[in-house]
């Protein structure tokens, strides 16, 4: 999800930035083919202070506009992150309450400090600290796509309807609209009287492993060689190293 969100907002915005100390992000989002800067949390504690630092390294490289961003938009598109800065005005901070219109899913703040207050009732908290609530009539069209954020396995299928990023919808069965099983799978070698490449779960469960599941480099695969994989209907969704 936090690809597909990473994806829409590098189309839309000049320089995106994710605050981070997870090992190797930065090589795991190039991979992904997303255009990203990974800054240390530098001791910054939860997301608002890791927004803070992430605003204010934006700031001192000279850009008086930022647009903070939850990553678990899957359905987010260029376009909703484009019409969301249209309409903020200068001077001045607005937020994207998600779908319940309990939560945040974006925080813009232009020639102004950021101030986020994410988690819990945040759009109440976004509101009271004087932050113009983005409401569709002000934004001049629905914008779904960037208030469905995704909690639940219920929001997970509204988000579907709307349409998945590449990242996510690999992830999906697409017949029920919900996640495949993560597991370790091994591949065997053999195939299936249809002529399908077979996996084997630590199970014992066998899988059909498609081509078109196979992540970026793993086209030509070896006997015996495990891989991380999430499957649905006796077929993998999803494997890579």
């Amino acid at each position: 999800m936090a690809v597909d969100t990473l994806l829409a907002l590098a189309e839309a915005v000049q320089t995106v930035l994710v605050v981070s100390d997870e090992p190797a992000l930065a090589s795991r989002l190039a991979r992904a083919g997303v255009r990203a800067r990974v800054a240390a949390e530098a001791g910054a504690v939860g997301i608002n202070a890791a927004l803070r630092r992430g605003a204010e390294l934006l700031n001192d490289d000279g850009h008086c506009a930022v647009v903070a961003c939850v990553g678990d938009l899957p359905a987010l598109r260029v376009g909703c992150v484009r019409t969301v800065l249209q309409a903020a005005p200068p001077g001045g901070r607005c937020y994207v309450a998600d779908a319940s219109g309990v939560g945040t899913t974006m925080l813009v703040a232009r020639g102004v400090a950021l101030d986020p207050r994410f988690q819990g009732r945040s759009a109440a908290a976004h509101r009271a600290s004087g932050a113009l609530a983005l409401t569709d009539d002000l934004l001049g069209a629905p914008v779904a796509r960037a208030r469905r954020d995704v909690d639940t396995e219920v929001d997970l299928g509204q988000a579907v309807i709307l349409g998945l990023g590449p990242a996510t919808s690999a992830l999906v069965d697409h017949g029920t609209g919900r996640l495949g099983a993560y597991a370790v799978i091994t591949t065997t070698g053999i195939t299936d009287d249809r002529g399908q490449p077979l996996a084997v779960t630590s199970g014992g469960s066998r899988l059909v492993l498609p081509a078109a599941a196979l992540a970026e480099g793993l086209r030509t695969l070896r006997p015996g060689q495990r891989l991380h994989g999430v499957h649905a209907a006796g077929s993998v969704l999803s494997a890579w190293l």
